[in-house]
């Protein structure tokens, strides 16, 4: 057999599967073994041609049939092209790199600049630890980042004061390297309530119709409100994941009664109270 190439029959493809990719060296087994029959059993008919060729290579006969039209219409075999799946400008920046991407267009805001697309490009791809964009990759990613390009209504952008992003990045560490360390961690929080404040929201029996239906089935038409908002409690406490520290809690009432409670909760009253609750919390 002239240029035949032996192979090992694989499992053929089922019906209504995908077929797989058959590249140049598998066509050449094909048309090797459709010569090699012709030689051998000329009279052979097409189908049982085709049948003992897929037997020999494991190839399934639509593939014979394509490959066989190929070589008798252009007398070569074509390898089939393989698409690379090219991952787009988005897929290729990181999250980390976006990050500062973003950081970089707020820093016009806080130079009191407008971020256009020109002046973002520039300052971007002058970082040697970006990546470069051109003006339409660097829109697309800009919409991916969920900026939006839309008519200015007027010249101010709402921005964060560069000293409270430190101090809030400063908290979040702490927190958690403490944490990470297992120590105790407090919050405390205050507030106030005034002593004649009830529910809004309440359980109604829907069997009574009327209060005259209540009279008649001996119940009452329930509890009347409050003529007054009454005494103005203020109450600070402090607790952690385990509850409410013991003796932690600070309750008086107002004198005032002023619709500012800070006038009564000052930094007097507080850090008096925090010293005495002090001896109480965990070293750890």
């Amino acid at each position: 057999m002239d240029n035949l190439i032996q192979v090992t029959p694989t499992k053929r493809n089922q019906r209504g599967k995908v077929s797989v990719i058959v590249h140049s060296d598998q066509k050449q087994i094909v048309i090797n073994i459709y010569k090699d029959l012709l030689k051998t059993e000329p009279d052979i008919k097409y189908d049982n041609l085709l049948n003992k060729i897929s037997t020999r290579s494991g190839i399934g006969i639509g593939t014979i049939k394509r490959t066989i039209r190929e070589y008798k219409s252009t007398g070569t075999l074509s390898s089939p092209v393989n698409k690379k799946n090219r991952p787009t400008v988005v897929e290729k920046v990181d999250d980390f790199d976006k990050n500062a991407i973003r950081q970089k267009i707020h820093a016009f805001w806080f130079r009191r600049e407008i971020p256009t697309l020109p002046k973002m490009l520039q300052v971007i791809n002058d970082d040697p630890d970006l990546p470069s964009f051109s003006r339409t990759s660097l829109q697309r990613l800009l919409k991916d980042m969920q900026f939006e390009y839309t008519k200015r209504n007027r010249n101010s952008a709402l921005t964060e004061r560069e000293d409270l992003v430190l101090w809030r990045r400063k908290y979040i560490a702490d927190i958690r390297r403490y944490r990470k360390e297992g120590k105790t961690i407090y919050f405390l929080d205050k507030t106030w309530i005034n002593a004649g404040d009830c529910s809004s929201r309440v359980w109604v029996d829907e069997t009574v119709k009327s209060h005259r239906d209540a009279f008649n089935r001996g119940l009452t038409t329930g509890s009347q409100n409050p003529t007054g908002k009454g005494k103005r409690l203020i109450v600070v406490h402090i607790g952690s994941t385990e509850g409410f520290v013991a003796g932690g809690l600070l309750c008086f009432e107002s004198k005032k009664n002023t619709s500012d409670y800070h006038d009564e909760m000052n930094g007097d009253t507080f850090f008096e109270w925090f010293c005495s609750v002090l001896p109480l919390l965990k070293d750890d």
